[in-house]
């Protein structure tokens, strides 16, 4: 619907009625007006008397070889013109900026969903959308979370339980498995004794010690919920601080991690390390993709935000991050 005042009047109209009224008046007829628009008589006869109805004056004086303005019809046309052209240039402007929008978009993410999506991310925004400048950053949850609440990142990659602001909304994108990782050269019986094994129940990670994060990680929340549905305890090894170091560690044959296929999933096609299916209970957690709802979301945040999407279904169809899809 169109607000517009016209002399001391506000007036109510819609594009659809400008619309008719342009046409039969360059048409002369209404007749001529409902050919080419493909649309019937009455419709077109209808709109214009509305239009008329809400201006309170007469627009065209009807006889039997058409329709012709009236002086406050000819007042009106110059009028509607300038409106249907403002419209066509506003919604040129609009679908411009869908094609090729613009923009600066910042994204945080944990470090295992920067290992799965952020090279494709970077590459597929480049390509598709280059006028938009993407920066990643990575870090702890209660970091980007923060970052989210002030508006240093637009968007966030997180994880179930954490979203503590009622200002942020949420899209989940996958429930991912989480197996124990295992290097495929290992330094200890017990360890060579895992490496051929698929599957390990959650009791039996009592028998070892592994490397976990620290207390305030998702992932450790995560394991002490199921700590206290089981009464098993995991007993926690020296963390190294950095995903990359403490992988390190495990492909020497000297750890293990409980991780999402997400953060080691260019390890196993290297056959550095091997991912073991918990089980009783199995491991999952809900991956989000977050933004602050008190942010209008821009062009460049809505593509960035569907790429992720994708990206996301893709990296599960090619096994890289296994789970279950949630979209």
């Amino acid at each position: 619907m169109l607000q517009s005042s016209i002399g001391r009047y506000e007036v109510h109209m819609n594009s659809k009625q400008l619309k008719y009224f342009l046409k039969t008046a360059d048409k002369g007829s209404i007749t001529g007006a409902a050919k080419e628009l493909d649309i019937a008589q009455p419709a077109i006869s209808q709109q214009i008397s509305s239009l008329e109805h809400e201006l309170s004056v007469q627009l065209f004086e009807r006889d039997f070889r058409g329709v012709r303005l009236t002086t406050s019809g000819e007042k009106f046309y110059l009028r509607a013109k300038s409106i249907v052209h403002q419209m066509g240039i506003a919604k040129s402007e609009i679908v411009d900026a869908e094609s090729n929008p613009t923009g600066r978009i910042s994204i945080g993410m944990a470090q295992a969903v920067c290992n799965v999506l952020a090279i494709p991310l970077t590459q597929a925004i480049q390509k598709n959308y280059p006028n938009v400048e993407l920066t990643l950053h990575y870090g702890t949850t209660d970091f980007l979370n923060q970052c989210l609440s002030n508006g240093q990142i637009d968007l966030a990659i997180t994880y179930e339980n954490t979203i503590l602001d009622k200002n942020f909304s949420s899209t989940p994108l996958i429930k991912e498995n989480i197996y124990l990782v295992v290097g495929t050269e290992p330094n200890t019986k017990s360890y060579e004794k895992l490496a051929k094994q698929d599957i390990i129940e959650f009791k039996q990670l009592a028998e070892f010690e592994i490397i976990l994060p620290n207390q305030n990680d998702p992932l450790v929340q995560m394991l002490n919920r199921y700590e206290t549905q089981t009464g098993v305890r995991i007993w926690n090894k020296q963390n190294f601080g950095l995903l990359m170091t403490n992988l390190r560690y495990v492909t020497d044959g000297l750890g293990l991690m409980i991780l999402p296929s997400s953060a080691v999933f260019h390890l196993e096609k290297s056959r550095q390390v091997k991912t073991i299916t918990i089980t009783q209970p199995e491991l999952s957690r809900d991956v989000l993709l977050v933004n602050n709802s008190k942010r209008v979301a821009s062009i460049a945040m809505q593509v960035v935000s569907k790429t992720i999407l994708g990206l996301t279904k893709e990296a599960h169809s090619l096994g890289n991050w296994r789970g279950k899809i949630l979209f």
